[in-house]
């Protein structure tokens, strides 16, 4: 308990800070969206004017920040008003459409980079030195070292421009006729981004793997699983890497936020219509709205997401619990 109450102190630490954040940083930026969405027409400066009135945006930045705070705790689901850029559509509204396809890549990618980091991680615990194990350890390092935007752009130019494999944007075609079209067209679209995120997380994913199994190696049950005979096999999936997970959950609890900026960039080079297309779109237009609004649910994922793994850890760590 001393642990969990810890965490949740850190938490609401954390959700105080980025609260204030969220509001200042946008109005921080040159500019408001009213300028922006005139920029490059002769709109009148009474027609701007009426659309700061509109937005809001002629009011003090307490008065802005009150109601910014009021509508977040006084009401449920939170109100940070309409979005400037895709008016009349609440905040709310915009978010719970683009999070279900965020959501669909990160699943996946995680799936993806786990399974597939677990499985090398499994036959080359026993085998070090050997060619599989070289090639898997350079591969885990270049995917883990190279910027995400790169590998996406290196990806997209592959498969999409040259061999023409794959689509180059979005989500779902729009000639879809049927139910059946429509899943082939979602995972066609899915294939690249889902491939680049998990990549990224196959890399860190193993070197954790790798660096945990070495300790595992020289424990004691290990060496006594080898002195009876234990097949390598059940040696490496029963022992090791049972025990060499606790380090991967840990991360993986820790590093949500960095994950969900990740997702955010792959979704800028694909095109792809998840909450990173949302909130790029929205500093862009200067949409304050949607900009703290996304941010705001971004952060309670996160906090929520380390919670649960905090859970998880003392689920499957008997010695936190005795601590």
């Amino acid at each position: 308990m001393d642990f969990l109450r810890r965490r949740i102190v850190t938490s609401i630490v954390v959700f105080v800070v980025v609260l204030n954040l969220d509001f200042i940083l946008p109005r921080l930026a040159p500019g408001n969206a009213a300028e922006i969405l005139a920029a490059g027409s002769k709109v009148p400066a009474a027609a701007i004017a009426l659309l700061e009135q509109r937005f809001g945006l002629n009011q003090s930045v307490y008065v802005q920040y009150e109601l910014y705070l009021k509508g977040i705790f006084l009401s449920w689901p939170p109100d940070f008003g309409v979005s400037y850029g895709y008016y009349p559509a609440t905040v709310t509204q915009l978010f719970f459409l683009r999070v279900g396809w965020s959501l669909l890549l990160l699943l996946c990618s995680l799936a993806v980079g786990i399974a597939f980091a677990y499985a090398a991680a499994a036959v080359t615990s026993l085998r070090r030195g050997g060619t599989f194990e070289k090639a898997v350890l350079q591969i885990s390092v270049l995917v883990n070292s190279t910027p995400i935007f790169w590998s996406a752009l290196g990806l997209l130019w592959i498969f999409s421009i040259t061999l023409g494999w794959f689509p180059l944007y979005g989500s779902v075609s729009f000639d879809t006729t049927s139910s059946l079209s429509f899943v082939i067209s979602v995972t066609e679209h899915a294939i690249l981004p889902v491939a680049t995120l998990g990549l990224s997380i196959f890399g860190e994913s193993y070197l954790l793997l790798r660096g945990s199994t070495q300790e595992v190696l020289k424990s004691d049950y290990v060496l006594a699983a080898r002195s009876r005979g234990l097949l390598d096999r059940t040696i490496a999936s029963g022992y090791i890497l049972r025990n060499s997970m606790l380090p991967l959950i840990s991360i993986m609890s820790f590093s949500l936020a960095s994950l969900i900026s990740r997702l955010v960039l792959v979704e800028a080079v694909f095109g792809y219509p998840g909450i990173g297309d949302l909130l790029i779109d929205a500093v862009r237009l200067h949409d304050f709205p949607v900009v703290e609004g996304t941010l705001f649910y971004l952060t309670v994922m996160v906090i929520v997401g380390g919670l649960l793994g905090d859970l998880l850890l003392l689920r499957v760590d008997p010695r936190l619990r005795s601590e």
